[in-house]
């Protein structure tokens, strides 16, 4: 009898043990997303110590950048990684406490439409859901927010809907194909 309740008492434990350790990989996991820099301002683009802060560091206009990406807060996007494109260098990031921060309007991604497919934004991120804008050739997108393996973007013209991100090409210098 006291083995089957020993056996009992390590079941149940094991059972919260497991709980608890998926409970903290849900939450302590970042959906991270690749993007580059988009804007042509030839002063180079900013990168900011918080949301919308100080200027922590520029990026001059003399190579194009990819980025790591992780979360998302009204816009900005936290940085875990820059990379030099052309060279695959990557550059030193000195963070403050609060992480280095690029705002959406800058960075973005292409979609992988090369061939003339007809391709939509969704209102959700489903492929089952409504389609709310069509578009036949390759587009730019900036980044809103990601939901598992779809992201929330906005076309440079305003469109705003949700992708694949099998659909997307986030290197500046190639086609991704």
């Amino acid at each position: 009898r006291s083995s089957d309740l020993a056996f009992t008492m390590i079941k149940k434990l094991s059972v919260t043990v497991l709980l608890a350790v998926a409970t903290v990989m849900l939450t302590s996991a970042q959906a991270n997303l690749t993007a580059y820099v988009t804007d042509d301002d030839p002063n180079g683009v900013n990168v900011r110590s918080t949301p919308g802060g100080a200027v922590a560091m520029c990026l001059p206009d003399t190579a194009s950048y990819m980025l790591v990406l992780s979360s998302v807060s009204n816009g900005w996007w936290k940085v875990e990684n820059i990379e030099v494109a052309e060279t695959g260098e990557s550059l030193e990031l000195n963070a403050s406490s609060t992480g280095l921060w690029i705002h959406n309007s800058v960075i973005g991604f292409s979609t992988r439409n090369y061939g003339g497919q007809r391709w939509c934004l969704r209102s959700k991120p489903s492929e089952k859901s409504r389609a709310t804008y069509w578009f036949r050739q390759e587009i730019m997108l900036h980044p809103l927010q990601v939901k598992g393996d779809w992201i929330e973007v906005v076309t440079n013209d305003g469109h705003q809907g949700w992708i694949e991100s099998v659909n997307i090409c986030d290197n500046p210098l190639t086609n991704c194909c």
